[in-house]
């Protein structure tokens, strides 16, 4: 039997043919033969046997050879389990708990003084499902999960973050720095003044770069740009940039009213790109009021990142500066078929007095213009006014809804924005975007939400209102035959009015000059008075607020409307400047259910306290003084939670 295991079943094959032919010779030559017949019948069987016997060796052997095989593949898996540098975890889905895990998983947790368990399972998940590493003592991990077969994967990344960090820290930065209102501060003073002045502002700045390692270069009196890397730009982030706050206390104590924009930008590579963002964020940081830093990298997804802002912002001199807009914007008016202006959602009257004065100079240019409205988004003295407007011939056909104005659009005509600046909060989107042409009036400051194909932009954070700032263009204007109507000149004085607080707030001898014009064009103060009545049901919700309100912080009032009431935005607007009024109140706030579902604040400030940051920080915006926001999806607690942490740690920054 062993010398037939010594042939394959391919020789085995051979043999039964060789056999057969002789078989066959055989019967052929001796057919009589029985002998013979009877000795190949019994090879034959012989041979089957062997055949078949051979067949089973073989099959048994491989089988022997798969098994030692997979015994080898199996233990060298488990020995590289064991021993490899990475920590498997496996858990039950349902409660968490480590059902198994190799010796690397021990090793590191042994190092964190502790044993696994279903709380660190959870972790480990949280932290695969939002892609971040997880550090678990000294060392930083990926977390891979293997859903199917609850596995874990536990990858040392420790390297690879001090990489990245190293990268990062390496990415170029560039600084561009503006002292503001240097002109205004010094036009009227002498050599040796403008000299000392000087002398201030490089001393302070050379300090600035010393501190920080930053390379200082001077452009000018009033510019200067620096550079350095993200490793040191982080430093001034964890600090604040602190540089605003000492510049403005030093200046103040020097009695030179100068304050300092910055606007800083980082990335890789294309520093012509990253030169030119840092520009752009200079000047958003002047339109926004100066005094703060807009901080963003170089990459299309990023937002801007603000610091300071906290004092408000000082008059410009810039009558040259509308006498050029008034031109400029005549130009572009006369360039287009027809004009459409638009004020914010829930058009208040300085939004409509606004657009009602770009609809005179509109006029004045030559050029048809309507003032375009939403009667879903009618306050009750808009409403009033436009009632007015309408009973008037003048007025009757160039104060449209909104509906009618889409109709009436043609390709080549222009859109001005008054009274706001951010895309979101324009009047209806649709009809923002079927605009090739786009002008911006505004007077609050600026933020990324802007549009980004607008001819010409009129942003002064300084002005009392935007109605004030349409009548500066429209003083300019060089053609007097066309007067505006009483109506129209009472509703621009009244939006001039209603954002002054009646002349009490945030007024310069600009908002006199503009209110002295619209004076001489025949304003009714009884028709302003009309205009602007409150609403007797809306004057007793606004009191609810009132009546709700507690300090929160020393200075602070918060007012909340009652949890089963819902306010629109008069009531809640009105609750806020009543808290205002009262004595020894520095800022002033109101949350309410709103009447369309969501939540809303309204919040008032004097003395320099800035809540325009603060309803950023939430989402919204605003003037320095008068900033607002609407919050989706949140409970009016929950939102009242979130306010106050953000004036308590506004509190603990100064």
């Amino acid at each position: 039997m062993n010398f037939v295991r010594r042939f394959s079943p391919l020789a085995i094959i051979i043999i039964m043919v060789i056999v057969q032919i002789i078989e066959t010779v055989v019967v052929h030559v001796s057919a009589t033969r029985w002998s013979i017949w009877i000795y190949l019948l019994i090879l034959n069987i012989a041979i089957t046997l062997i055949l078949l016997s051979q067949t089973q060796n073989y099959q048994l052997r491989r089988q022997d050879f798969i098994r030692k095989i997979n015994d080898e593949a199996e233990n060298s898996l488990n020995a590289t389990l064991d021993n490899m540098p990475i920590g498997v975890i496996r858990f039950n889905s349902e409660t968490f708990e480590p059902e198994w895990f190799n010796p690397f998983i021990d090793m590191i947790f042994k190092g964190n003084d502790k044993v696994i368990n279903r709380d660190d399972i959870k972790k480990i998940l949280k932290n695969a499902s939002d892609d971040q590493y997880i550090t678990l003592g000294k060392q930083k991990y990926v977390a891979e999960l293997d859903s199917d077969k609850n596995l874990i994967y536990l990858i040392d990344a420790t390297k690879e973050v001090a990489f990245k960090s190293e990268f990062n820290d390496s990415r170029a930065v560039i600084g561009a720095i503006s002292v503001d209102n240097y002109d205004d501060a010094t036009d009227l003073i002498t050599d040796s003044g403008r000299t000392a002045i000087n002398s201030f502002i490089a001393s302070f700045l050379e300090e600035f770069a010393d501190k920080y390692g930053v390379y200082l270069r001077r452009i000018n009196s009033s510019r200067h740009y620096f550079f350095c890397d993200y490793r040191i730009l982080e430093k001034m982030i964890n600090d604040k940039f602190s540089v605003l706050k000492e510049f403005r206390e030093l200046s103040s104590q020097k009695e030179i009213p100068l304050t300092l924009s910055v606007g800083v930008a980082y990335g890789w590579n294309d520093f012509p790109v990253i030169g030119k963002v840092a520009l752009n964020n200079l000047e958003l940081a002047q339109v926004r009021g100066g005094d703060q830093v807009v901080l963003r990298e170089n990459t299309p997804q990023a937002r801007p990142v603000y610091f300071g802002g906290n004092s408000e912002s000082r008059t410009q001199k810039s009558r040259t500066r509308a006498r050029a807009i008034s031109t400029a914007l005549r130009t572009i008016i006369a360039e287009a078929e027809d004009v459409f202006i638009v004020g914010h959602r829930f058009t208040d009257m300085d939004a409509l007095g606004a657009a009602v004065a770009m609809k005179a100079f509109a006029n004045m240019s030559g050029k048809e213009a309507f003032v375009v409205y939403d009667p879903e988004q009618l306050l009750p003295d808009v409403e009033r006014a436009i009632n007015k407007m309408n009973e008037s011939s003048d007025g009757f056909t160039h104060i449209v809804q909104l509906e009618t104005a889409q109709k009436l659009k043609k390709k080549d005509s222009l859109l001005i924005m008054v009274d706001h600046s951010k895309t979101s909060q324009t009047l209806n989107l649709e009809f923002y975007k079927s605009f090739e042409k786009l002008v911006v009036i505004d007077h609050h400051r600026r933020d990324d939400d802007f549009p980004e194909h607008a001819l010409l932009s009129y942003i002064e954070s300084s002005a009392s209102s935007a109605s004030e700032l349409t009548v500066e263009i429209l003083q300019f204007h060089d053609n007097n035959q066309r007067k505006m109507s009483t109506i129209e000149a009472s509703i621009v004085l009244a939006g001039i009015e209603l954002d002054t607080k009646n002349f009490t707030k945030t007024t310069t001898e600009r908002t006199f000059e503009a209110a002295a014009y619209l004076r001489s064009r025949g304003t009714d103060n009884d028709l302003i008075k009309m205009i602007m009545a409150t609403d007797f049901d809306k004057y007793k919700k606004a009191n609810e607020i009132v009546l709700n309100a507690k300090m929160v912080l020393p200075g602070i009032a918060l007012g909340v409307g009652l949890k089963h009431q819902k306010y629109d935005n008069i009531a809640t607007a009105k609750a806020a400047d009543t808290l205002l009024d009262m004595a020894g109140i520095t800022a002033a706030f109101a949350i309410t259910q709103h009447t369309n579902g969501y939540i809303s604040i309204s919040a008032r400030s004097r003395n320099g306290f800035n809540v325009q940051t603060i309803m950023e920080q939430m989402g919204g915006g605003g003037h320095f003084n008068n900033a607002a926001t609407q919050i989706y999806e949140k409970y009016i607690d929950e939102v009242q939670e979130d306010l106050i942490e953000i004036l308590k740690e506004r509190e603990n920054e100064k």
